[in-house]
């Protein structure tokens, strides 16, 4: 007697194990079907919104450039002060929408990197285009330039570098410090392991790393709100880095400056 209620419950037992794991399957196989319904209207929300954002920047692109243009061929001396104010606010918005279009820009590229060229590169050549982009700036403002490229060949995606080197002159020169003329330096080297290593630093207001360090390279952050920004920059400037399998720190401190240091992966 003892042994058929044994095996009773011993039935019972498998039986409700049974029942379990049934269920256990069929919630399983609701939650994969509910995922894969989620990751097709993730996909189907993302194609539309990088289609929306082509659409605007390249809509856009053409009327700016045209605005730009109408107003850098105005006659501007001979206005009176009154729509000098006007002119120069005029080109104060057109600069920062060019600025936002080219964000925006950048970071429709982020998303195709299946098929990224990367070729050997003279980090020479491509700094002193970028320098050059900055020539009114550098001029007015009493700008020194150092670099000492001793890895001057560099592997990496063209577009890329001159993106990556554009941010960083560019946040120079719009954090410069108002006590001092702005003084950046560039160099590279190879580390022990072979990577490359380009180090970008300036002068100028430096970051406040106790308050921003986990914030330095996120999305639409801005540590000083005295100065027109979109906070994207660096951003990008981090995504397009790591994309490829390199690292980027940053070493700063306030009024002393900032450092960037950038290893590219062999």
């Amino acid at each position: 007697m003892t042994n058929i209620f044994n095996n009773n419950v011993s039935k019972k037992s498998d039986f409700n194990t049974l029942v379990d794991n049934f269920r256990e399957y069929i919630a399983h196989g609701k939650s994969e079907e509910k995922n894969e319904k989620i990751i097709e209207e993730l996909t189907s929300r993302n194609h539309h919104l990088s289609q929306f954002a082509y659409i605007t920047s390249h809509n856009l692109r053409a009327p700016l450039s045209n605005l730009i243009g109408l107003i850098d061929i105005l006659n501007y001396e001979h206005l009176d002060e009154y729509n000098k104010s006007i002119v120069d606010m005029f080109r104060e918005s057109a600069d920062k929408l060019n600025e936002t279009i080219y964000d925006l820009t950048q970071m429709l590229n982020l998303k195709n990197t299946k098929n990224i060229k990367i070729e050997n590169l003279n980090i020479y050549q491509i700094f002193k285009k970028v320098s050059h982009s900055f020539s009114p700036q550098i001029h007015t403002l009493g700008i020194t330039i150092h670099t000492d490229f001793q890895q001057e060949m560099i592997l990496f995606n063209k577009s890329y570098l001159e993106s990556i080197l554009t941010n960083l002159i560019s946040n120079a020169i719009k954090y410069c410090s108002v006590n001092r003329p702005l003084a950046i330096n560039a160099r590279t080297l190879l580390n022990e392991d072979g990577d490359t290593v380009l180090t970008f630093s300036d002068n100028g207001m430096g970051i406040d790393l106790i308050k921003h360090k986990d914030r330095i390279f996120g999305l639409n952050e801005r540590f000083h709100n005295h100065v027109n920004g979109n906070g994207v920059g660096l951003f990008i400037t981090k995504t397009q880095i790591t994309s490829l399998g390199g690292t980027i720190d940053v070493e700063s401190e306030v009024d002393k400056g900032s450092t960037f240091i950038i290893t590219i992966k062999k």
